[in-house]
């Protein structure tokens, strides 16, 4: 039973890595939220599994109005759409804002677009959350542009 699982692992592992690639990214994040400007820093660290799938985890620091938060946004990534140079993905994500306590969270997806410049430098946009977003203990909708802002940057890609 050990060996038939050895195997297995082995397959799946080395299946898994034939087009597989760690990337970093970092970009920043524009917005207006509840009447209050905001800018984010959006360093991030991910796995792309395949050419369709990959996740990732953003750590860094965010601005609304005169305030600075801890920000957090694991997210997995899936292609819908590619040719040589522009890649159209969707990217279901949950942010958490903190300072001493939770402030808020965002759940849902954005449309994203990836332009390649090379084997391993892209840029990116993200337009926006479609999905629902939780601050100063109310529930809502999220949803456009304005609400949640835009996100622009760089991915590496080893």
């Amino acid at each position: 039973m050990k060996k038939i699982l050895a195997i297995l692992l082995i397959l799946v592992s080395t299946s898994l890595n034939v087009n597989a690639q760690w990337f970093v990214a970092g970009g920043t994040n524009i917005g207006y939220l509840k009447n209050n400007f905001q800018f984010a820093l959006k360093p991030s660290v991910g796995y792309e599994f395949n050419d369709r799938w990959a996740v990732g985890l953003g750590l860094g620091m965010e601005v609304i109005s005169d305030n600075v938060y801890g920000y957090v946004e694991p997210y997995a990534r899936f292609n819908c759409w590619k040719n040589d140079k522009v890649f159209l993905d969707v990217k279901a994500r949950a942010e958490l804002l903190f300072n001493s306590e939770l402030i808020g969270s965002q759940i849902g997806l954005s449309p994203s677009i990836r332009i390649k410049l090379n084997d391993h430098w892209q840029v990116y946009g993200d337009v926006g959350l479609f999905g629902v977003e939780y601050y100063d203990g109310d529930w809502g909708p999220a949803f456009g542009v304005g609400s949640v802002g835009i996100a622009t940057g760089v991915i590496y890609r080893f």
